[in-house]
């Protein structure tokens, strides 16, 4: 029962890591400025929004793995 109940709470705080940086990295992406003509400037703003893009998509895959692992191990605990 002591294994179940540890991966009871271990669930919890990997659902509760995962659901804090979901929300902290929002699904809405940034959109880029000036379609496709622009010059040097909006070229170089527009790169470091795609930088900013990347690093919030990787920011939500993290937090949706992290929710993913909270269910599996939940899973588990119920089996045992």
């Amino acid at each position: 029962m002591i294994v179940a109940q540890y991966a009871g709470l271990s669930s919890a705080a990997f659902g509760a890591i995962g659901t804090t940086i979901l929300f902290f990295s929002s699904y809405a992406l940034q959109p880029l400025e000036g379609g496709i003509f622009g010059s040097d400037d909006l070229t170089e703003y527009n790169n470091r929004i795609r930088a900013k893009n990347l690093n919030r998509l990787r920011r939500q895959k993290i937090g949706f793995a992290f929710l993913c692992v909270s269910f599996i191990v939940q899973a588990i605990a119920c089996f045992l």
